[in-house]
């Protein structure tokens, strides 16, 4: 087995290529689209404050596994850490080309005098994140990973322990709002003095897209992982996922002087376009595929939903729930899967007036770099 750090174009497109052949015969896994991916491995705005090397591993010249290994000193500095992470992790079901390859990481990390690693993560909370440990007959969303069941039995081989778990909801679109709802978002809005705010089309959503995630940078400054994003991320971010955005979609929370306080964005399930596409819109049908699927769909994601720390536990977020599910009905969506969210976070208790059911577990693992070796290479 040889392990080959990748740095040319031609090396980063087979970096990409790789969990396509890995997952070939697997019904639930979701490439993403390989021009994004690219960009984002080679120029990100994170790589403004993060250093990202990647690694694959060949035997009899065959590529059998990826990695790379992100130093965010950003994240480092705010969180007093000395960390670097793993992500685009993917391997064969071989403990020794996965623990190779987190070896490769660790000696970086060594080099560099970090003493954690932890994964699997990528610059920032808005990247994908955590592996996958329940829900492997499920298909996710475009915007998490899916990792066959043997990962976290490899991870935990080589030494990880769970650092925290995200749970992702299935919720089932009731014809009828749940008890009280509309009495419950007419108090709370004549209590809190906040309204939604109306959206005549896209290009008022994007306009309104800095605000937008300036009140993310507030309503999840505590999260784990978190750290706020720079103007660069913002626009990045609004010029990748805002493009298909339905306004109807979408619920702005604003208080009596007109300030964003809460947000929710959603965007119809593009799983299955995106497992048409294999990876590509143009050329080919890929872009057929979303442009039907945004149009008719059983299913909803609901990408983003947040409020400010000053109402976190003022239950405002009924809101937009409210908004949102009666455009859900009107759409005839019939299922709404939520982003992923702690497993200690306690406005997932929202779900509790709805038919739900946990539908995905992923964690995020760290373990101790050994000193010893650290002290002895230096």
């Amino acid at each position: 087995m040889e392990i080959r750090e990748i740095t040319k174009g031609k090396d980063i497109w087979e970096f990409i290529n790789f969990p396509k052949r890995l997952y070939k015969n697997c019904e639930h896994y979701v490439p993403p689209l390989d021009n994004s991916e690219y960009n984002t491995l080679t120029r990100h705005p994170a790589l403004s404050f993060c250093e990202l090397r990647m690694w694959m591993a060949y035997q009899d010249n065959e590529i059998v596994g990826r990695i790379a290994g992100i130093i965010n000193h950003k994240c480092n500095e705010l969180k007093q850490q000395k960390r670097i992470r793993f992500g685009w992790f993917d391997t064969i079901d071989d403990i020794n080309v996965a623990k190779a390859l987190i070896d490769k990481v660790e000696e970086w990390g060594r080099e560099q005098m970090l003493t954690e690693i932890c994964g699997p993560s990528r610059y920032s909370n808005m990247e994908r994140q955590a592996m996958l440990v329940e829900g492997f007959d499920h298909t996710p969303s475009i915007s998490a990973d899916y990792n066959y069941e043997y990962y976290p039995k490899l991870i935990e081989q080589i030494g990880f322990e769970k650092e925290v778990d995200y749970i992702q909801y299935k919720v089932k679109v009731s014809k009828e709002l749940p008890e009280n709802f509309d009495r419950l978002a007419d108090i709370l809005s004549r209590k809190y003095k906040v309204r939604l705010r109306h959206l005549k089309n896209r290009d008022e959503l994007k306009k309104c897209g800095l605000e937008f995630f300036h009140v993310l940078n507030q309503s999840y400054a505590k999260i784990f992982n978190f750290i706020p994003l720079t103007d660069e991320e913002i626009q990045w971010t609004i010029e990748e996922d805002f493009q298909v955005a339905d306004t109807q979609l979408s619920s702005v929370l604003e208080d009596e002087n007109g300030r964003i306080v809460g947000f929710a964005f959603c965007l119809p399930s593009l799983s299955q376009a995106f497992r048409k596409a294999n990876g590509r819109l143009f050329p080919g049908g890929g872009w057929y595929y979303v442009v039907k699927a945004l149009r008719k769909n059983k299913y909803v994601d609901m990408y983003l939903t947040g409020v400010l720390p000053e109402y976190m536990h003022t239950g405002i977020h009924v809101l937009y729930h409210k908004q949102l599910h009666e455009n859900f009905i009107a759409k005839g969506y019939e299922y709404a899967f939520t982003a992923q969210q702690l497993e200690t976070n306690v406005a997932s208790h929202i779900w509790k007036k709805y038919e739900t059911e946990p539908y995905f577990r992923r964690r995020c693992y760290r373990k101790d770099i050994d000193n010893a070796q650290c002290t002895m290479h230096n």
